[in-house]
């Protein structure tokens, strides 16, 4: 009973305290509420005021504009009239909507927009009239506004008669000087009615600061009543708080201890001697800096004296600490100050958390963003963060580096035969490999794919294409074994120095694949090194630019078709022709192919120009229906870098179907040498499209050099003849019988024979006597826009 009785005080200590607190919240919350309204309230009348502005003005306007009408004729006038006078009629048709019940939000909305209103005022001038408007002063305002109705109206309808009195041949004066008159009566009454408004809504303003002052200066006394009483209490409070400190600072899970402003242990809780594996009492006295490792302790003297001086309130830090054990823990300390009586730092308060879990998490993240999972090489990301630090050096301290791109040659074949597993075993062997070819300072990273970046130091390009050379030589010697499969790996590397003059790290890259492009084009597995001033270099620089303008072309539609017709030499008539792409630069001239289909093809942009040319010939094609029904096959060109995306063959089927194309009257054509490079893929091509009744033919056939025996595994209706081989074959008995090879193989095979550079009719008849099935060339005929054959 006696703990019972002894409690009811603290309690009721409590009740009181906690009523205080939760009436002063109410009176600010009441206090605040009332300052919102008022404010809102004030904001609304102000809205309307400007309104009002608004109304007077295109009423004003109005009547001007009307009188100048009357007296000159103008239709500009009586334009000008309608449309201010549509300002008030807005304002009108939104009182009009706010008035109904229910309220008509959309119509009053649209009104005082058309009211020139300011959108931002509208729902509080909507506000104030639907809950307002019957309170004094405002009443009056809106019973002038409802007087106004009938001689805004009443514009309107003089307009109308001052047009109907106009539009005579002979106008009558005395109608004219009549409808004036009222007119000016019209604008009497409204200015009248517009100070009534004034004049109330002045007054409706005043009435509101009155109120304004009164309520506040009646929560500010009784915020200082609640506050005065209220700080007696809390003062009684703050001597149990510290009381209850100590027991928190005991019984805290996280380490606590207090300091002396010189950092020396006053006193620590249970939970630091856990952290740190010692007793309590051994740390009482220590100095705090002794417990941080030596490596983490610069720049704390700076950090707690300006913590002392009043810069910061508290800080926060990540160290190292000494454990008893031996071991080292990591620890986010926190330092704050306490004031004394004087308002001078009496002491320090540290607050440690052990993080060492959570920063050994940090590091393993940071190093998988670094990394590649898969080698462990740094990645992209970080290899571009050390060029930049070289790119420096080489600029502020003349320090020389190179760079090598090494790009391993047919990966994709490992990929395809054995699977994405085997293609990463070996790319594992092979990062081990450069690991053990390279010196310690050097930078190894995997750029993504089979594509690797090596970064020397204090390397010129003489020792840097020794380095790949190494490397190449290395790579060449290396046999990956998987699943009772052999592969020999091989790899083309571009070398080039980092100069100053180089703009970013983005030239420096692009230098190092190029370079490893021209050594894959020079025969791969072989090493390329250059510098800026290398012909090789600035030539495909020049087709990369290419890229650029080709993109440029397309969004400016400055690419068309010309047609060429291919003759049939045996049999009777047909209308075939093959579609040639041309690009006109920017100032209009056409381009020769040569200039940007080979650049076009190397740096990736030819997929985006095969798309454009199949879509526009289904659509051209759709568009002339005669055409389509006497044209045997129309040949498109197709480049390999388009069966290596999934989604072509896709598109091409979808394409037909959209613009209802016959797939029988197209034929694709696509170069031996792109075919054998992507066999598999041209392959499944091939087949899904013969399918549907497209036709193939291999171009350039013979310039690959390829096995015939490709043409077991192909499945091409044509095979079209490189004319190196054609044109000479009235002089050249080699090139006459390598025609006569492929005209009795093909036909063998069931394949008919086109041939290219047809240039002589004297060529033509030779190759008619051979026995080839159709002819090509310019002693057929020439190429020209295809729309002429289409319209034709």
């Amino acid at each position: 009973m006696q703990g019972m009785q002894g409690s009811h005080p603290e309690l009721r200590r409590r009740l009181k305290v906690g009523g205080l607190v939760a009436g002063l919240f109410l009176v600010f919350a009441l206090a605040t509420a009332l300052v919102i309204f008022l404010v809102q309230l004030q904001g609304a009348a102000t809205a309307y005021m400007a309104g009002q502005s608004h109304w007077s003005r295109a009423q004003l306007g109005s009547v001007f504009a009307l009188y100048r009408y009357a007296q000159e004729g103008e239709e500009a006038d009586l334009v000008a009239a309608r449309e201010l006078a549509d300002i008030p009629i807005g304002d009108m048709e939104a009182r009009l909507a706010m008035e109904a019940e229910p309220l008509d939000r959309d119509a009053a909305v649209d009104g005082l927009i058309r009211g020139q209103n300011h959108p931002d005022d509208i729902p509080i001038m909507i506000w104030l009239f639907r809950n307002f408007a019957d309170f004094p002063h405002l009443r009056e305002a809106v019973d002038v506004w409802r007087e106004s109705d009938e001689y805004i109206l009443s514009l309107l309808t003089l307009a109308d008669r001052l047009e109907q009195a106009r539009s005579a041949d002979t106008p009558d004066e005395a109608e004219l000087n009549k409808l004036l008159l009222e007119l000016e009566i019209a604008n009497a009454h409204s200015y009248e009615l517009t100070s009534r408004f004034v004049a109330a809504f002045t007054e409706a303003t005043r009435w509101l600061r009155h109120v304004l002052l009164f309520g506040s200066s009646m929560v500010m006394a009784m915020l200082a009543g609640i506050a005065t009483l209220l700080g007696w209490r809390l003062m009684r409070l703050i001597n149990r708080s510290r009381r209850r400190f100590q027991s928190i600072f005991e019984q805290a899970a996280v380490g606590m201890a207090e300091l002396t402003p010189a950092g020396r242990i006053l006193n620590v809780n249970e939970a630091l001697g856990d952290i740190l594996v010692c007793k309590r009492q051994a740390l009482v006295g220590r100095y705090y800096q002794d417990l941080v490792y030596g490596e983490d302790r610069d720049g704390d003297d700076r950090i707690i004296r300006d913590l002392l001086q009043g810069s910061d309130e508290a800080v926060t830090l990540e160290r190292r600490f000494h454990r008893q054990d031996g071991g080292l823990v990591w620890g986010r300390l926190t330092l704050s100050a306490i004031q004394g009586k004087r308002r001078e730092p009496e002491s320090l308060i540290a607050i440690l958390e052990d993080v060492s879990e959570s920063r050994r998490l940090s590091i393993e993240l940071a190093h998988q963003a670094a990394h590649d999972g898969l080698t462990g090489l740094i990645n992209r990301r970080s290899f571009d963060r050390e060029l930049a630090q070289a790119l420096r050096e080489v600029r502020e301290e003349h320090v020389d580096f190179v760079v090598c791109f090494i790009d391993l040659d047919q990966f994709k074949l490992v990929n395809d035969t054995s699977g994405h597993v085997a293609g990463d075993h070996m790319l594992v062997q092979v990062a081990e490999l450069l690991r053990s070819q390279i010196r310690e300072g050097d930078v190894l990273a995997r750029l993504g794919g089979d594509e690797f970046g090596l970064l020397l130091r204090a390397c010129d390009l003489e020792k840097g294409e020794q380095v790949a050379s190494k490397i190449c030589n290395a790579l060449e010697g290396l046999v990956f074994e998987w699943e009772e499969k052999t592969f020999n790996v091989a790899c083309s590397i571009g070398v080039v120095p980092i100069e100053a003059d180089m703009p970013n790290i983005d030239s420096v890259l692009r230098s190092a694949d190029l370079a490893c492009y021209i050594a894959k084009e020079q025969g791969r597995n072989r090493v390329h090194a250059s510098s800026t001033a290398d012909e090789h270099v600035a030539l495909r620089r020049g087709e990369m630019e290419w890229v650029n303008r080709i993109r440029q072309a397309l969004e400016d539609d400055r690419l068309y078709l010309d047609a060429q017709i291919i003759e049939p030499l045996q049999s009777g008539k047909e209308f075939r022709y093959e579609l040639l792409l041309r690009l006109l630069d920017e100032d209009g001239r056409s381009v020769p192919p040569g200039a940007f289909i080979p650049a076009a093809e190397r740096f990736g942009a030819a997929y985006r120009l095969d798309r454009w040319v199949f879509e526009n010939t289904c659509r051209r094609l759709a568009d002339h229906p005669e055409h389509r029904e006497a044209l045997t096959a129309c040949h498109v060109n197709l480049s390999g870098q388009s069966f290596d995306r999934p989604e072509f063959t896709e598109f091409v089927v979808d394409t037909l179907s959209y613009y209802g194309i016959e797939p029988d009257c197209i034929c694709f054509e696509i170069t031996e040498t792109a075919a054998i490079r992507h066999l598999a893929d041209a392959t499944s091509f091939m087949k899904v499209l013969r399918s549907k009744g497209c036709q193939f033919a291999l171009d350039d056939f013979g310039a690959g050099l390829s096995s015939f025996g490709y043409l077991r595994r192909l499945p091409v209706d044509y095979l079209k003849i490189d004319g190196a081989f054609v044109r000479n074959i009235l002089v050249d008995e080699a090139d006459l019988a390598m025609v006569k090879a492929i005209k009795e193989i093909g036909h063998t095979m069931n394949k008919q024979i086109i041939a290219e550079f047809v240039e002589t009719q004297e060529l033509q008849e030779r190759l008619q006597t051979m026995g080839i099935d159709y002819g090509q060339g310019f002693g057929i005929h020439r190429p020209e826009r295809w729309r002429n054959l289409l319209d034709g």
